[in-house]
């Protein structure tokens, strides 16, 4: 079967090509409103997310709650529910607005589980949270991969897909650092606290900045306006989403 065959490209492979390409789907990034948004949103929630899952849920679980045993039951109830989140997205997404749904899905799967681990006792009030939270969660990747099939030209996809993807685990390794430090300095309480306010302000960018609008807009031919299916060799100034992972 000739379609199942890989691909070859036409010119060798050469680090100036590659130099070349990865400039393409940085420019093409830096040009794009919405997918630039995307990427500095998730960029800073999945270095608080960092900071959740490997500082702030175990030192909570070890401290308050039942040790390993609560711990391993809050992520997989959170997985479990994200997983169902997807399904959910897959069957009824289409029928609401995707700025809306990412919006409220982010702002549900964020602060929440911050605040019931500060304020609440017990594991069952935290498992659901994190059963919302993991529902909203399963949302959000397959709204912006979405958008990023409608509105990225198919020539350009890798590129700009590598380059989003490199972008939004950029603070990933700093999340956890600084949830540790903020534990030893003004404990778990305010860490939790702390890291929860800078979450929310962060969810509220769709509704805040009005270039998120686009994400419910019109697509254009091969998914940027003035872009025909052919691709050009340089991005033009369009607006395209892909996805990240919050």
């Amino acid at each position: 079967m000739n379609a199942a065959e890989p691909r070859r490209a036409s010119a060798p492979v050469s680090f100036a090509a590659y130099r070349g390409e990865l400039r393409e789907g940085h420019a093409f990034l830096l040009h794009a409103r919405l997918l630039l948004g995307v990427v500095l949103m998730v960029m800073v929630t999945n270095g608080l997310d960092q900071g959740w899952s490997s500082v702030l849920l175990p030192v909570h679980a070890k401290e308050n709650l039942g040790g390993a045993r609560d711990l391993g039951l809050l992520a997989a109830v959170f997985g479990g529910c994200a997983l169902l989140g997807a399904l959910l997205y897959a069957a009824v997404g289409h029928r609401f607005r995707r700025r809306v749904l990412f919006t409220v899905a982010f702002l549900i799967c964020g602060l929440p589980r911050f605040v019931v681990a500060a304020v609440a006792d017990g594991t069952v009030p935290l498992a659901v949270t994190m059963a919302a939270g993991g529902l909203a969660a399963g949302m959000l990747n397959p709204i912006l991969t979405t958008v990023m099939y409608e509105r990225v030209p198919e020539q350009l996809r890798s590129r700009v897909t590598s380059a989003t993807t490199a972008g939004v685990l950029m603070t990933t390794p700093l999340g956890g650092l600084a949830a540790g430090y903020l534990v030893e300095q003004a404990g778990l309480a305010a860490a939790l606290l702390t890291l929860g306010a800078l979450y929310f302000l962060t969810t509220l960018a769709p509704a805040v900045f009005p270039c998120w609008r686009e994400m419910d807009g019109p697509v254009v031919g091969d998914g940027v306006p003035g872009v025909s299916s052919s691709g050009p060799s340089r991005p033009s100034p369009a607006n395209a989403a892909t996805p990240p992972r919050p």
